[in-house]
């Protein structure tokens, strides 16, 4: 619009300010949502090196500049600009814009095209308040639960509503008795089940080892891990339960150490316990989430590791997770889009959350080839659907090569 260098070029335009709302977005909701009605702290409209002599020596593009903030505040309701005069030598007075005020939530959600999120946010938003007023401080989480299915959200509302009044359940975090409510929902909706239990000021257990055992959860499922020995001469029982602590410090003996030839992770608890006789090779059962805590685990660094989970985000975040952790020479079962389109009859929806990008980083080609395409759904393929004759081939294969 301007020669380069010319003033008109860095100072700010209409989309200057498009870019300025989309930024806070989320936190004028928020505050809208906790205050209706909040103010909108003003746009400041900078003119870097503006002059009289500026304005007559680039006034075709100061006025083109000027029309286009003009037009802005024609076409949109609640928007008001504070304008400042200039007085030129060949021009006459000049009208500068120099504040823009955004005199409402929904006049910069109307700007953004936002207006829905907006609309749903303050509906789902009453509804949490209606459980309990002092669901009011997580108002920041709702993108959150805008993006939930209107079946999820009631089944949250509920469990909302029973915590406030009985608090947290001596139970397990899979088996909370709530209507409607799946195994992984709770797990699934961490983000805003760890700030709730904030607001409603439901004391936490600091000593506790994991994210749920500290919002109050019976945790005795993630403290242990059961190992089966396939070997028959590696532990000390055939099939025992291990705390994380025993297990970082390398429960098979050193006499027994030289035989183990690998370590078979699975998420199956069915698989994990029909695994057959193999000589140096023990067991373990993943138990979820709690798998994560086996990358502490340093003398499993230097062994063979074979990991069979759900094709879904969660099986994949953990993963990458483990090798990021130090497990590098994990390998993985069935956790390739060759395995995933075999048994595409078997896909349902993925309930669990997605990472960031960062967080996939440490899947190979054939991992992440099957990630993205489960991801487009999403779609979960459980790894109960893969045949069993099937795994013990591949179990088999995996032990020979690192016989």
């Amino acid at each position: 619009m301007t020669p380069s260098g010319a003033p008109v070029v860095r100072w700010k335009a209409p989309d200057d300010l498009k870019r300025w709302l989309s930024q806070r977005f989320n936190r004028l909701l928020a505050a809208d949502l906790r205050t209706p009605g909040a103010t909108i702290e003003p746009f400041q409209i900078t003119t870097p090196e503006l002059s009289a002599a500026a304005i007559a020596q680039h006034f075709a593009s100061v006025r083109a500049w000027v029309d286009a903030w003009s037009e802005m505040i024609a076409r949109q309701v609640d928007f008001e600009i504070t304008w400042t005069d200039w007085e030129t030598r060949n021009f006459g007075r000049v009208r500068i814009p120099r504040i823009m005020r955004v005199l409402s939530l929904d006049a910069a959600a109307r700007l953004l095209g936002r207006i829905e999120d907006a609309a749903k946010a303050r509906q789902r938003f009453a509804s949490i308040r209606a459980v309990d007023a002092r669901l009011a401080g997580i108002a920041d989480q709702w993108p959150a639960f805008i993006a939930m299915s209107a079946q999820d959200f009631a089944v949250l509302c509920r469990f909302l509503a029973q915590i406030a009044t009985k608090g947290i359940p001596k139970t397990r975090l899979r088996e909370v008795p709530c209507a409607g409510m799946h195994t992984k929902f709770l797990e699934n909706q961490r983000a805003l089940l760890v700030p709730a239990m904030a607001a409603l000021e439901i004391p936490a257990n600091p000593n506790a080892r994991t994210w749920a055992g500290k919002l109050g959860f019976l945790e005795d499922e993630t403290c242990q891990f059961e190992l089966r020995d396939l070997d028959g001469g590696l532990l000390p029982y055939p099939h025992l339960a291990l705390p994380v602590t025993e297990l970082t410090r390398h429960p098979i003996g050193v006499s027994a150490a030289a035989a183990l030839r690998g370590i078979v992770i699975v998420e199956n608890q069915a698989t994990f316990r029909a695994l057959p006789s193999m000589s140096g090779v023990v067991a373990i059962f993943g138990r979820g989430d709690a798998v994560r805590t086996l990358g502490a685990v340093t003398w499993l660094r230097t062994r063979p590791l074979l990991y069979a989970g759900d094709l879904d985000h969660a099986g994949f975040l953990m993963v990458a997770g483990l090798r990021r952790d130090g497990l590098q020479g994990l390998e993985t079962a069935f956790m390739d889009a060759q395995t995933a389109l075999a048994f595409k009859d078997y896909w349902v929806d993925d309930s669990s959350r997605p990472g960031s990008q960062r967080a996939y980083e440490g899947l190979r080609a054939p991992e992440r080839a099957a990630q993205q395409l489960m991801a487009a759904g999403p779609w979960r393929l459980e790894q109960e659907r893969i045949p069993f004759d099937l795994w013990m081939d591949r179990l088999e294969r995996w032990r020979q090569l690192h016989a």
